[in-house]
């Protein structure tokens, strides 16, 4: 079940990267950066969130802590793709790419990988019947 897991995180690259092309590609162009970045996000961890449901509804996992542990998996993949790419692919400094983590100054981009984390414990913990 884990290597399953660990493939499905790929195609959260390809729905970030779908993300943020509709982002430019329309709304981006109406509103400013920092909105459209904001409006980004929140459309990313809706897209990450019904992707992990279907998820959960095909490959069930088995418990709160294999939930965890694909989440904490699928966080250190996300973080260390974002940080490549950020570094080696687009050039950017380390002082840029901390920045999209600042929430005090409305960079909402650090709610992404907090998501990519909890998704797998919330599908679990929702999708479980009780008796």
């Amino acid at each position: 079940m884990f290597k399953k897991y660990l493939l499905a995180w790929f195609p959260m690259v390809l729905l970030a990267i779908l993300n943020g092309v509709i982002r430019e590609a329309t709304y981006g162009q109406m509103v400013s950066h920092d909105l459209a970045h904001q409006i980004s996000t929140v459309t990313l961890i809706l897209a990450f969130s019904v992707y992990v449901w279907f998820l959960g509804r095909i490959w069930p996992l088995a418990s709160l802590r294999q939930a965890a542990l694909v989440g904490t998996v699928w966080l250190a993949l996300t973080v260390a793709f974002e940080f490549a790419m950020g570094r080696f692919i687009s050039g950017l400094s380390w002082e840029e790419m901390f920045r999209a983590y600042d929430l005090l100054s409305g960079n909402l981009w650090i709610l992404v990988p907090l998501a990519v984390a909890l998704l797998p414990s919330l599908m679990f913990l929702t999708g479980r019947k009780t008796a």
